[in-house]
């Protein structure tokens, strides 16, 4: 089993004052046919590590609720994300290169909001500016998103899914 706390579940990652707390267990993480490893280095790489672009189309299916969200990265650098009610214009920046931790540091401000609940309740405001920490799986296929680069995966919430 495996826990990762989530720091932020409402759309575009906005950090709240409190963390949730969602237990993984293997039959969670089962449709994905890996675990919690899958977002280590890879082995065979001699500490290297793969380089994914984000820009697409990502879902996250919110625990224990029917609520998906969804975030569209695009290569203009603006991000649409859409949660229950909730759609969230943003601009965002993402680093070139991993991190000797193989995390993305992504920046990213909202710039419009319909001020609408998202899947948790809440409302996402303008003018909010965040930095998080992607990490993929090994096939760029999965990300994590986080608030440090934490290789224990503590502060993360996903997976997110890339949609092809």
């Amino acid at each position: 089993m495996y826990k990762l706390i989530l720091v932020a579940l409402s759309c575009c990652w906005a950090l709240t004052s409190h963390a949730i707390t969602v237990t993984l267990d293997e039959s969670s993480l089962s449709k994905f046919n890996n675990s919690k490893e899958i977002f280590d280095t890879p082995k065979e790489s001699n500490g290297a590590y793969p380089e994914y672009p984000i820009i697409g189309n990502w879902n996250y299916q919110v625990p224990s609720t029917n609520c998906i969200e969804t975030y569209q990265f695009q290569p203009d650098g603006t991000l649409r994300g859409t949660s229950a009610k909730q759609v969230v214009d943003s601009t965002y920046t993402i680093s070139k290169k991993h991190t000797q931790y193989a995390f993305y540091e992504l920046k990213h401000q909202i710039i419009t909001s319909n001020m609408e609940k998202d899947c948790d309740e809440e409302f996402s405001e303008v003018g909010l500016s965040v930095t998080n920490f992607i990490r993929y799986d090994t096939t760029g296929d999965l990300m994590l998103i986080c608030a440090d680069e934490n290789a224990l995966l503590n502060n993360c919430f996903g997976p997110l899914i890339r949609k092809k």
